[in-house]
């Protein structure tokens, strides 16, 4: 599979105040895209994690396989939008939110939707000796 990147930056602003500097992350798999990701915890809890433009703007929540080194292990991560990620935490009496920049997914709480585009985890590449 041809490796492509994606570049990724998230503005200071009020969701996330540190923002983060432009990154280049490694795309391994297609990419799943959706308005929302519930991710639910064994306990049953549910978290809804939602991408933002800016304040007020959602966008799309992007999933895919990444790593930061060749032979490093894959991470699947979910990254949002221009003000990154909003982690929405329903509590009986109230919501508690969270902005993030990005989150890397346990496998085993990826939704199976999102398994269903970005596969399993992709292998990682031999070491290759010269």
């Amino acid at each position: 599979m041809l490796k492509r990147l994606l570049e990724y930056e998230v503005i200071p602003g009020e969701n996330l105040p540190g923002g983060l500097p432009r990154q280049r992350l490694v795309v391994l798999s297609p990419i799943w895209r959706g308005p929302a990701l519930y991710l639910e915890y064994p306990d049953g809890e549910v978290h809804i994690l939602e991408g933002c433009r800016k304040p007020g703007q959602p966008c799309d929540v992007q999933v895919f396989w990444t790593r930061q080194d060749p032979q490093g292990p894959p991470v699947c991560l979910a990254i949002g939008g221009e003000a990154g990620l909003r982690l929405l935490m329903p509590r009986e009496d109230d919501e508690v939110s969270r902005g993030l920049a990005f989150l890397a997914l346990a496998e085993s709480l990826i939704p199976s939707e999102v398994l269903a585009i970005i596969g399993p985890p992709p292998p990682v590449e031999p070491l290759l000796l010269g």
